[in-house]
């Protein structure tokens, strides 16, 4: 019997064969040029309600995205029919799109010596052996462990689920490069209900691995669902007024998210972005440093080269506040007048450090003395045009370092801009779970609107 590494290397090289072939056919029927991106998945996913299982849904999928050019007019059709009669027509398809197509400059392949040629192992791909019994047994243990510890606060589960999944992505175009990638995934989760004074919250605990043996245990994952839960309860308003304000959790993680969609290379080019004509100056407080490495072993965001075929490195996005970098394709580069720098993808695994002003978090509570923690935000309130930021927000109040009641129907206001520059301090408090690493950031004197 094949072992799941020869028959996953079997299925890259099938992939990559097919993809030889469709390149090969567009060149022959009149492209100048072509490139490629096939995504296959497999896997499956357990949802339980009530201690019963509720849902098992398989996924076995895939699908193609064609681009060919002809005098620097592009074509582009997606298929998920991968059969070589559907292919060929879908690449037919693309060809004749083309004629009909403005023609652009910057459109076309990476140039070749910016195309990866070294493959690291990154230790993506793990055999985790979850099948649809095992799944539920694990989203049916949590269920059950919640509604057999009984904490005060917490009225029910309100579902758990259990998920496991290999992807494969073949990025192949007619400057050579045909490369296939794979990684996988396992992630548990809880949701819980919580109710006080008859008002109802809801909060999640969760693991996201590579690896079945890197997720979190059951009961980890329900203490944070527990906490998370508890510390949404009894929750008012707070006044109109500047506050001192630590995102912290998810809160954080969207901070960063604005960031990087600030200087990626697309928003730049059409001028889109508060922070363009910002390479070389500075952007975050001089204390902050964001390193990438793309090299990461087991890392969420760990990769050899991008959607264009680019090699990736590992290097400074900010360097002691200032921007080194836009995170650019190859058509963004081409707009900009620049080199792309492995970004078709988006972000790889981001490092948060804050030179001189890290600390635990009960630290960080301690220094910064009163203000508010925001651990959830809502709404979609940000102008990245002007950096304008205004978002529905959640967390709680806190006074001498000490939490003092939670806080929900809060709406915190600012500018991106300021925001950025103005990080004081930064907790360690690191989630693996992210591809971005940063602990809780502290940022002085918002604007909170509230009663």
């Amino acid at each position: 019997m094949s072992s799941f590494k020869e028959d996953l290397s079997a299925e890259e090289s099938r992939l990559e064969q097919v993809s030889s072939e469709v390149v090969q056919f567009a060149l022959s029927n009149g492209a100048d040029e072509c490139e490629l991106n096939i995504g296959a998945v497999k896997g499956l996913s357990v949802s339980c309600r009530d201690q019963d299982v509720e849902n098992i849904e398989f996924n076995r999928d895939n699908g193609m995205s064609i681009t060919v050019y002809k005098d620097k007019r592009s074509g582009v059709v997606s298929t998920n029919d991968l059969s070589k009669e559907s292919i060929r027509e879908a690449v037919l398809s693309a060809i004749n799109l083309a004629k009909y197509s403005d023609p652009d400059p910057c459109s076309g392949l990476a140039d070749k010596e910016l195309i990866c040629n070294s493959f690291r192992d990154l230790n993506l791909v793990f055999e985790n052996n979850v099948d649809a019994d095992y799944a539920a047994s694990k989203a049916l243990e949590l269920d059950k462990m919640a509604e057999e510890q009984k904490v005060e606060g917490i009225k029910k589960s309100d579902g758990s689920s259990f998920s496991s999944y290999l992807y494969t992505t073949v990025i192949a175009n007619s400057n050579g490069f045909n490369k296939a990638r794979s990684a996988s995934s396992v992630s548990a989760d809880i949701t819980l209900l919580g109710e006080s004074d008859g008002k109802m919250q809801r909060a999640s605990g969760s693991s996201l691995a590579r690896a079945l043996e890197d997720i979190y245990s059951p009961q980890k994952i329900l203490d944070e669902a527990f906490e998370k839960t508890l510390l949404k309860l009894n929750s008012r308003k707070l006044n109109t007024g500047k506050y001192n304000v630590i995102f912290t959790r998810s809160a954080v993680q969207s901070l960063w998210g604005n960031f990087s969609s600030a200087i990626s290379g697309g928003t730049i080019y059409r001028n889109r972005s508060f922070l363009c004509n910002s390479l070389g100056k500075q952007v975050l407080s001089d204390k902050v440093t964001i390193y990438e490495d793309p090299f990461v072993l087991k890392g969420l965001g760990s990769r050899n080269f991008d959607s264009d075929g680019v090699r990736v490195c590992a290097s400074d996005i900010v360097k002691d506040g200032m921007l080194e970098q836009y995170l650019l394709s190859v058509y963004s580069a081409r707009k900009l007048g620049l080199q792309s720098n492995g970004h078709a993808s988006g972000t790889h695994n981001w490092y948060i450090s804050f030179k001189d002003a890290t600390y635990s978090f009960e630290e960080l509570l301690s220094k910064v003395g009163e203000g508010v923690v925001v651990t959830g935000l809502m709404g979609q309130g940000i102008d990245l045009v002007s950096g304008n930021y205004s978002r529905g927000a959640e967390g709680y109040y806190f006074k001498d370092g000490k939490f003092v009641h939670s806080v929900d129907g809060i709406t915190i206001a600012g500018n991106l801009r300021d925001m950025f520059l103005n990080m004081e301090a930064m907790a360690d408090d690191f989630d693996e779970r992210y591809k971005v690493q940063t602990g809780s950031i502290f940022i002085p004197d918002m604007t909170i609107s509230g009663n």
